[in-house]
């Protein structure tokens, strides 16, 4: 049910799996090849007796000719594959009876429509369908929303336990598929109305036409929400005790189950969790006011955006669209031949083909003369009102280039500095060969020494057992980390102590290293 008065819902930080899956029978309408899909598909959607028919390739690229569109068949079975794939059709499980093995080639796999796939092409053909026209509010449901509630309201407990279970579920289904249009309709309306409201285009004609049928048509259906809002939010009321018994009275008799065993779903309305959305739009909620109010105070706001376009109209303001200059060009292009465009083109845009003409440059302070090419020459200084405004008056010279080269010099300095305080730090580690016991440090060869230690235990990739030695080295001095129960290194520094325990750790030249692996 797609109506938009539930309270709001967090929602989850990811797509699950099941969702990525369920968002993949989209795909065959956006692709490249999306003209012979949707022409695949109308052939399982485009009759009714097609939803319970299964088809196979050469059928379905019989039915796709008839629509002007010719595939091998081969091309066929690929798209009905992909369609399978992405969970759109599915393979028919009924045996094919073929006369001779040409026939049975030709009609081994039969493909019909999955639930999925009837629900995605639903939604792609209205799609494909909508115009961007404006769409009333459908007021008129008000008042059948009001009198369904009040009929149930007049229904008490005895009263509800004797009535017919289809006679109930036909008056409450009623009730919510014109609260679903009253909601659908009006969020059609504010998305056309927020459109429209924001265009610079209008002119003066267009704006007095629009702006008295939008005051004249809001007026009313303001005025039609007031009206039944108060009377609708308290037959409400009254019929919300009730719900519980409304919707199990409803829900009485045979039940349509699925194959896994569960009841089927049922039209809304006839469970207890689709109320709030009724009362959540009439009524309201803690800490939340009543969506018909807040349609009330869109329509305040309509009218607020009416009078800004209205004051720019008026006063001529700096900020204008060029929307409809711009369509009657398009036409203009669209009507023009070759060479017609193309001296459109230079009148509208200004835009000739290149021609360069070099000589020397007037003014010594500026060597490059003004028709020299862009290519091949600097990068020029643009104002900055030019930049962001496009204004062409001269209000000053244009500001000056930063020089980063002070910058650059003193990133250089810090660099070559922190490779002297490392190279320092080896240099000190290294003065303590062999195998270390208990060493003082300073904090620099201190970080470098445990650099050292923490690349050799994840070069080794697991920790170490007895007898397994892990290496790692940094210019000429290579750290050699072993584990050897009851040994011990203790590192001094005045940034505090560190004992490591079961670990022998030896520091030694990289070239004796290599003359004892040899």
């Amino acid at each position: 049910m797609s109506l938009a008065s539930l309270p709001a819902m967090t929602p989850p930080a990811s797509l699950t799996h099941t969702e990525r899956v369920r968002l993949e029978a989209l795909r065959y309408a956006t692709g490249e090849e999306s003209t012979t899909y949707v022409a695949i598909m109308r052939t399982f959607t485009g009759e009714i007796a097609g939803l319970l028919s299964d088809q196979s390739a050469s059928e379905v690229g019989t039915r796709v000719a008839e629509q002007g569109i010719e595939l091998e068949q081969d091309t066929v079975d690929d798209r009905l594959s992909y369609l399978v794939e992405h969970g759109n059709l599915a393979r028919s499980p009924r045996e094919t009876e073929a006369r001779s093995l040409r026939e049975y080639l030709q009609n081994r796999a039969r493909y019909q429509l999955t639930q999925r796939g009837e629900l995605v092409h639903r939604f792609v053909e209205e799609l494909l369908g909508h115009t961007e026209s404006a769409r009333e509010v459908s007021t008129e449901m008000l008042g059948g929303i009001l009198d369904g509630l009040s009929a149930l309201a007049d229904l008490d407990r005895s009263a509800i336990g004797s009535a017919a279970p289809e006679a109930l579920a036909r008056d409450i289904v009623t009730v919510f598929a014109q609260f679903e249009r009253l909601v659908s309709s009006t969020r059609d309306f504010y998305t056309y109305l927020s459109q429209v409201l924001v265009r610079y285009d209008l002119d003066r004609a267009e704006f007095a036409v629009f702006k008295t049928a939008l005051l004249d048509y809001l007026q009313r259906f303001v005025d039609e929400i007031a009206r039944h809002m108060p009377q609708i939010a308290d037959v409400l009321q009254r019929v919300e005790p009730n719900v519980p018994a409304l919707c199990t009275r409803a829900n009485t008799g045979q039940r349509l189950r699925g194959v896994d065993g569960e009841v089927a779903r049922r039209s809304a309305g006839l469970d207890p969790a689709d109320w709030p959305s009724l009362h959540a739009w009439f009524i309201g909620g803690a800490g939340r006011d009543s969506d018909a109010a807040g349609v009330r105070r869109l329509a305040t706001d309509a009218m607020r955006a009416l009078l800004v376009n209205l004051r720019r109209i008026a006063t001529g303001g700096r900020e204008q669209s060029r929307y409809s200059d711009l369509l009657t060009l398009a036409g203009w292009f669209a009507e023009a031949d070759d060479d017609t465009a193309h001296a459109l083109w230079a009148a509208a845009f200004g835009l000739y083909s290149c021609r360069h003409l070099a000589f020397v440059a007037d003014d010594d302070g500026d060597p490059i003369p003004p028709t020299a090419s862009w290519w091949r020459t600097p990068v020029a200084d643009v104002p900055l009102a030019l930049r962001r405004t496009g204004a062409r008056t001269v209000r000053g010279r244009a500001g000056r280039r930063e020089d980063y080269a002070a910058a650059k010099a003193a990133r250089i300095a810090e660099r070559a500095r922190a490779e002297q305080r490392q190279a320092a730090a080896l240099a000190e580690i290294g003065s303590h060969p062999g195998r270390l016991g208990t060493i003082r440090l300073s904090d620099d060869a201190r970080t470098v020494l445990l650099d050292l230690y923490a690349r050799a235990l994840v070069g080794r990739g697991r920790p170490l057992a007895e007898g397994d030695i892990a290496r790692a080295a940094v210019g000429d001095w290579e750290l050699s980390v072993r584990r050897a129960p009851g040994a011990g290194t203790t590192v001094v520094s005045p940034a505090g102590r560190l004992e490591l325990h079961d670990l022998a750790l030896t520091v030694q030249p990289v070239e004796y290293q290599r003359q004892e692996t040899g």
